[in-house]
Formats: structure tokens, sequence, C-alpha cells
């Protein structure tokens, strides 16, 4: 599992993202069309700062932004998705520049 101080920086996989605009939701189809996930407001907003730029710790800032909480708590939570989306082959991890 990646940690706060990893100096990579994920970047998605081939992948079709949708966002469903009745429902807020983000539904994620992986480019072999053998997984479908609809992933949560938090969970859809760590997707999509995915870009291959941004680092844990800038989308861990980013969330914070946005939301009342502690960053311990964010910091668990996006690297926990993050390790998920790895397991999933969703997304690679490249050098941070």
């Amino acid at each position: 599992m990646p940690d706060a101080s990893d100096r990579r920086v994920p970047k998605r996989k081939d992948t079709l993202t949708h966002e469903v605009t009745d429902t807020d939701e983000v539904v994620i189809y992986d480019g072999g069309g053998l997984q479908l996930l609809v992933l949560n407001d938090i969970a859809a907003g760590v997707w999509l700062m995915i870009d291959g730029i941004r680092s844990i710790d800038e989308i861990t800032a980013e969330i914070l932004n946005h939301l009342e909480a502690e960053r311990a708590t964010v910091t668990r939570d996006v690297l926990t998705f993050l390790d998920q989306l790895e397991q999933r082959k969703l997304i690679a991890w490249q050098e941070a520049s």
C-alpha cells in the first residue's frame, strides 16, 4: 500500500468514466470490460483527480479544501481507495516529476 510520503503519482489505466448527472455518481468501466464500479462522491472526486500529475498529498489537500475532516482520516481513506484501485489494476504508479 502506498503511503502519504510516497513520491509516486497515481495514473489511470485504460478505463471509461461516465458521470451520471441525475445521481452525481461516477461509473468506471475497465478497459477489458470486466469490471464496473459505481463511486460515491468522495471516491469520484479522488478518481477524477487521478491524472498522472497530482500526488497523494495534493489529492488529499484538494479534498480537505471542500470537506471538513481531519487530514489523517482523509489521507488514510485516499490511500485505502488508491490501494483498492491498484489491486483492481485500474491505476498504475509513476515517479513524480
